[in-house]
């Protein structure tokens, strides 16, 4: 069982902006209604996969703009815009760097915040930053004498789910209010260039049908999922 009422110090890590609203914005507004210290990791950039179809000239206006859209979303959700680290790893190129080089700028964050929770992605998305992200967060908690801190992988929503058969199996569900509910798509809204109207994954209609689905799996009105890598007792 995840007590959330002990995560004082929590650690998000996810790839891109708007990924962790996706995976856990409910959660994270929850956590922040409760008192918890919250720290949010986007190792991407987020933008520069696009340079096959958009002006390169552009490149540095729209990385400013999502950095911006960003920061709105995560006041939505109750994070300071101080609470944010950008990494400039290149979008959906993450594979191009050595596994090493993610996890020792991830290590140093780790190290200065000392977190008792750690969200990030489950490795079963498509995209390879996710899957990447994963990667260096698991090496970077595994447990050690003194050392055990709970990790919680989340579905990104049009990005969780493709690889069939192998699936995103939530083992944790972690209830939240209407409120949360609100705040997490008021969030993913904010962030103009990625929101997407219904019957796309992002939209607020989906979104909100799908924390409805999770909830009916679990027993309650509204819930966000999880596949738990590891816990403590």
């Amino acid at each position: 069982m995840i007590d959330l009422l002990r995560a004082r110090r929590v650690l998000t890590v996810f790839a891109h902006p708007d990924d962790e609203t996706l995976a856990a914005g409910a959660t994270i507004a929850k956590l922040a209604r409760l008192g918890s210290e919250i720290h949010v990791v986007i190792p991407a950039t987020g933008i520069y996969a696009r340079r096959n179809r958009e002006d390169v000239s552009s490149f540095d206006a729209a990385l400013a703009k999502l950095r911006a859209d960003c920061t709105t979303a995560m006041g939505c959700l109750g994070i300071s815009d101080g609470d944010v680290t950008f990494g400039e790893f290149a979008d959906n190129e993450m594979d191009g760097e050595t596994l090493l080089t993610i996890i020792h700028w991830l290590q140093d964050i780790f190290d200065r915040f000392k977190p008792d929770l750690v969200l990030t992605h489950c490795k079963e998305c498509t995209n390879v930053d996710h899957q990447i992200c994963f990667e260096a967060v698991t090496v970077i908690t595994r447990p050690g004498l003194g050392f055990n801190v709970p990790v919680m992988c989340g579905e990104v929503p049009s990005s969780t789910g493709y690889r069939r058969p192998t699936m995103f199996e939530p083992n944790v569900y972690i209830e939240v209010s209407t409120d949360d509910i609100v705040r997490k798509i008021r969030s993913m809204q904010s962030y103009a260039g990625e929101a997407r109207p219904d019957p796309h994954p992002r939209s607020p209609e989906v979104l909100r049908a799908l924390a409805k689905v999770r909830g009916s799996e679990s027993g309650f009105h509204w819930a966000e999922a999880f596949m738990l890598l590891r816990a403590f007792g």
